[in-house]
C-alpha cells in the first residue's frame, strides 16, 4: 500500500475532478462534481479548507470542511478507485488535519442513511448520530443521518 500525498486543492486539480462521472449506484454523487456543486460553491479560494488526496500521480480523492456548518466534512472518491479502501484512508487522514492543523474540537457530517458502507465507516472512527435531516439533491428529497465526532 502507497502513502497517500495530501495538498490543498489546487484549480488545476479542481478541474481535473469536475470531470469524473459516477455511474450505477453512485450515480448520485455526480451533483457534487457538476456545474454549481459542492466543489464549486465550497473550494472557491486558497484558504478553503479543500484538499486533494494523490497516490502515485493520480487523484485518489478530495475532502473538504465546511467551517460555517460546523465544521462539515465532506469526502468524494475518484470513482476509478471506489470500494479499495480509499474512503478509510482518507477520511483517517482528513481527521488529522482537522484536529491537528484546523485545531477543530467537533467534525460533523450527514450521510445518505442509505449509504450503510460509508455509516459504517464513520462509525468505526467514532463519529455517531446526533439527528436526521432531508437535503434537496437535484430536486430530489433524500434522507440522511446527522452525524458527529469530538474531539
Amino acid at each position: 500500500m502507497h502513502t497517500l500525498s495530501i495538498q490543498k486543492l489546487s484549480k488545476k486539480e479542481k478541474d481535473t475532478i469536475k470531470t469524473w462521472r459516477y455511474s450505477g449506484e453512485y450515480a448520485t454523487f455526480n451533483y457534487a462534481v457538476k456545474e454549481g456543486g459542492w466543489i464549486e460553491s465550497y473550494c472557491t479560494c486558497d484558504d478553503s479548507p479543500c484538499y486533494c488526496c494523490m497516490e502515485e500521480g493520480m487523484i485518489i480523492g478530495l475532502f473538504l470542511f465546511i467551517p460555517e456548518k460546523e465544521n462539515e466534512f465532506r469526502v468524494l472518491i475518484n470513482p476509478e478507485m471506489l470500494n479499495r479502501g480509499y474512503g478509510k484512508r482518507i477520511t483517517g487522514a482528513a481527521m488529522d488535519i482537522a484536529l491537528k492543523e484546523l485545531h477543530y474540537s467537533q467534525i460533523s457530517l450527514i450521510v445518505r442513511k442509505s449509504h450503510t458502507v460509508a455509516m459504517s465507516l464513520y462509525q468505526k472512527m467514532g463519529f455517531e448520530i446526533v439527528g436526521e435531516t432531508q437535503e434537496n439533491i437535484e430536486g430530489k428529497m433524500l434522507n440522511f443521518y446527522r452525524m458527529c465526532f469530538k474531539a
